[in-house]
């Protein structure tokens, strides 16, 4: 029979006498005859560990990652060229809030993040959102409209613009 093996080592092949340390990004329990692969918002750095580990906030991983460099649902990557080790080692100066009005998933940048309905920004390497006034112009990019991609040809890039002021309301008749 294989080798009863630690947690993070296999015996896959029978009569294999020696357990196999399991790869980064994966683990195994007590007994396995194989890895699993440690699963999103994990992490396994070394080989043979017993466990996967948890990211720390606000970081999350992809399956079978050998550390956290993204960053969960309701935060984005503000610097996509950042090294990951740098992300890890400082996840609150890269992974921030998502603006309110925007749609952040696992794994959102400053370019892939979602502008909801009724809401425009100047260019993908902007935060800054403003709401739209005429909405047949402006419906928002929550699936990548073709609408709001004119928008952004149209308009340029406001990255230095200012929100446009609510309208005011109009006077009740007397």
């Amino acid at each position: 029979p294989p080798a009863e093996c630690s947690p993070g080592a296999f015996a896959a092949t029978p009569g294999l006498s020696q357990c196999e340390r399991c790869k980064p990004g994966t683990t195994s329990g007590a007994g396995s005859v194989s890895c699993d692969e440690c699963t999103a918002g994990t992490y396994a750095t070394n080989p043979g560990q017993g466990e996967c580990t948890l990211c720390p906030n606000p970081l999350s991983s992809g399956r079978c990652d050998v550390t956290c460099s993204i960053c969960k649902e309701g935060y984005y990557l503000k610097d996509s060229s950042a090294d990951p080790d740098d992300i890890f080692k400082n996840p609150t100066k890269y992974c921030k809030d998502c603006p309110p009005n925007a749609e952040c998933s696992r794994n959102t940048t400053v370019a892939t993040m979602r502008v909801s309905r009724d809401f425009w920004r100047g260019s993908s390497r902007t935060t800054e959102l403003y709401r739209c006034y005429d909405s047949d112009a402006c419906r928002g990019s929550t699936k990548g409209s073709a609408s709001s991609r004119r928008r952004l040809e149209v308009e340029g890039d406001d990255e230095g613009a200012e929100p446009e002021p609510e309208p005011e309301p109009e006077p009740e008749p007397e």
